[in-house]
């Protein structure tokens, strides 16, 4: 059947309403401007579309004001008080825990406030007390907005991250500083506890540790427990959808819901089996945090269903347009989120392609079926691709062949272990079955652990600018129309504009100084990122465990600066190092024409025979900061961030009182770059 757009009739709002969040982010000025010029356009062409656009933009406009401000008074800012609210999420990491709170009460020392409710973002370095989601909790804290805390180019922003999910401020404590007062014991935070409930019945299962994690992700949602290893193993192989819930896990889920239902369609009560599966997907949903593209999957499944029940027509591409359009309306924000990106672009280049792609027959069943797989995948990739490379910089060489396999297998293992979980639940052991769904599991990894093995499987370190897409957009167009048109036309389009993005996207590339270096930011030690050419170095005050970790964080932390710059590595700067760049024989560390002398507990500044350009006094020092001056003469003092505040402060006043030159590397990371 020919696609046209009478049959999509929320298309002209969601691109309003996507217009409207895009622009609002700029400026109001934006805003303005684009109302009139498509308010006059309207005027005088009596559009009708165009004036559903316009509509859809305004809303969209309104929707994302509305939710794009941070909820709190800033007079509770910067002062120590007493906070109150309920817990939404919960993340760990590294043995340190990072709380969602909304907070709905504060409390002073005299008074309480009951406020509209705000997003604060708790890290406790701990493991205990045990919490859960819906616990009500009160903590005594200094709340402050997140501080942007980047310091090298290309840094992930977290701020921007954490924003966009309505999280403005943040706050550390002491274990002991928050107390729990009880549950938020309502029928929503009910369903949102069951996850724990589920996890919980998962990890006693008798299978093995991997088996469970695997399990737990796929089913909760809570990926949390999965390594980073096999993250990356999923990651390179084109599975890593599998790890986060989509419209796949929804599929299955409504699949499994079908088969403990089918005796009600036995005494002829299908529509109520409908209504019973429209319910359990919602509370699935709720359960699992309303991702994007679980709600978008639940929203679509739950309009399929009631057209059955209504025996009206059903049009996927507009149930993909309305999905779209709820989510973005209760939260704009979702626009940018790369779940809702990867899970919309895929639905439709699978809607637009995977049966134009299947060269079997429809009516040889099983083959199109066993088809179907393989263009489905394509498919998928076709659209998200392009989304992935641009935000995990790496393509999957071997999706097609992954997807195929573990496409078979993973509704056993997941249907299995929810059969597993409710025989558990019920008090009985599921051992067969245990067996049987580790057995599944180990298929699926062994598969992976081998396509991850294979000669480039992955293609890495692929870096270009966000506006490609573009030009990207403009080929999926034209390979469609190539299909569906088979004109010769199309396909010399669909050529061009390939050409073009790869010209554009090897042109593109930005071009940066050959040797730099970075002083940044750090509470605990003082480093130096030297970069020199493609080679990236790192100097550290850590000590012990500290310093076996650091490579790791760093290579982890800066892993975008690294790939924009074709750096595969970072190595730690050895004592009695020398190259052209960077020479080091401690104290002293030569950067190109700088000479720094780091000045902590361990140096002897009267040992000392030079005039350094900078004196790095570092954490442990606790000397006279006038001393450093006097007997090094350097031409400024850096006071490094790993300093305690109070004596920072006391260091920053001395200097200012006797005009000793010096800069804070408190709130500002240090560069110079070494050769252009």
């Amino acid at each position: 059947m020919k696609l046209t757009f009478a049959q999509i009739p929320l298309l002209p709002i969601l691109i309003g309403l996507i217009m409207g969040i895009l622009i609002s982010q700029f400026s109001w000025v934006y805003i303005i401007i684009a109302l009139i010029a498509i308010g006059l356009y309207a005027l005088f062409s009596q559009d009708k579309t165009t004036n559903i656009v316009l509509l859809a933009y305004i809303f969209g406009a309104i929707c994302y004001s509305l939710q794009s401000k941070p909820n709190i008074n800033e007079q509770f800012l910067n002062k120590e008080l007493t906070f109150s609210g309920t817990i939404s999420n919960i993340k760990t990491t590294d043995d340190i825990r990072n709380l969602i709170i909304d907070v709905d009460n504060i409390a002073d020392s005299t008074s309480t406030f009951n406020i509209p409710s705000f997003k604060c973002r708790v890290s406790i370095p701990s493991l205990n007390p045990f919490l859960e989601i819906g616990n009500r909790v009160s903590f005594r804290a200094t709340i402050d907005y997140i501080q942007d805390k980047r310091d090298l180019p290309n840094e992930f922003d977290i701020v921007k991250h954490l924003n966009r999910q309505g999280i403005y401020t943040q706050t550390f404590i002491q274990p002991e500083n928050i107390i729990i007062s009880g549950n938020n014991d309502n029928l929503i935070w009910k369903i949102k506890r069951f996850r724990s409930n589920v996890t919980h019945i998962i990890s006693s299962l008798p299978i093995s540790e991997e088996c469970i994690e695997f399990l737990n992700a796929t089913i909760t949602g809570d990926a949390s427990m999965i390594s980073d290893d096999q993250r990356l193993k999923y990651s390179s192989t084109g599975l890593a959808h599998i790890l986060a819930l989509s419209g796949l896990h929804v599929g299955i889920i409504t699949l499994f819901i079908a088969i403990l239902l089918y005796p009600i369609d036995l005494v002829g009560r299908l529509k109520f089996r409908f209504i019973i599966t429209i319910t359990l997907l919602w509370a699935y949903a709720l359960m699992t945090g309303f991702s994007p593209s679980v709600t978008r999957a639940v929203i679509m499944a739950s309009i399929f269903l009631l057209s059955l029940i209504l025996q009206r027509h059903h049009s996927p591409y507009n149930s993909l347009c309305f999905a779209a359009i709820i989510i973005l309306v209760f939260s704009p924000n979702s626009l940018y989120n790369i779940g809702f990106q990867l899970s919309f672009v895929a639905v439709l280049s699978i809607l637009l392609f995977a049966k134009k792609l299947n060269p079997i027959s429809p009516k040889r069943r099983i083959l199109h079926t066993i088809m179907s797989l393989f263009t489905v995948s394509i498919s998928a990739m076709i659209g998200t691709g392009i989304i992935s490379a641009f935000y995990f910089h790496n393509f999957p060489s071997y999706f097609l062949l992954a997807n195929a396999i573990t496409s078979y297998i993973l509704p056993f293992v997941i249907i299995g272990g929810l059969i597993a979980i409710i025989i558990s639940a019920l008090g009985f052991e599921p051992s067969l079955l245990s067996k049987l769904i580790e057995f599944l599991y180990n298929i699926i990894d062994s598969v992976i652990s081998c396509i991850t093995n294979l000669p480039g499987a992955n293609i890495d370190n692929i870096y270009f600018k966000g506006w490609l897409i573009i030009p990207f957009v403009a080929i999926i167009i034209c390979l469609y129309l190539s299909i569906l048109k088979k004109k010769k036309i199309w396909y010399i389009f669909t050529a061009t504009f390939t050409l073009f993005f790869i010209t554009m996207g090897y042109l593109s590339r930005p071009q940066h100084c050959s040797a730099e270096y970075f002083i940044p930011r750090n509470s605990y030690y003082t480093n130096i990122i030297v970069r020199d050419s493609s080679a990236m170095h790192v100097y550290s005050t850590a000590r012990g465990g500290d310093s076996i970790d650091l490579l790791t964080k760093c290579t982890e932390k800066y892993k975008d600066y690294m790939g924009w710059r074709d750096v595969d590595s970072i190595t730690l700067i050895s004592n009695k190092y020398s190259s052209n760049t960077l020479k080091r024989m401690d104290p002293i560390i030569s950067l190109g024409t700088d000479v720094f002398v780091i000045v902590d507990d361990a140096t002897d500044l009267m040992s000392l025979n030079l005039k350094p350009n900078y004196a790095l006094v570092c954490r442990g020092f606790k000397g006279d900061i006038q001393d450093v001056y006097s007997t090094l003469c350097p031409d400024t003092i850096l006071l490094s961030r790993d300093l305690h505040k109070k004596r920072h402060n006391r260091y920053a006043d001395s200097c200012q009182r006797h005009n000793i030159p010096y800069i804070s590397l408190r709130d500002t990371c240090f560069h110079r770059i070494i050769r252009n």
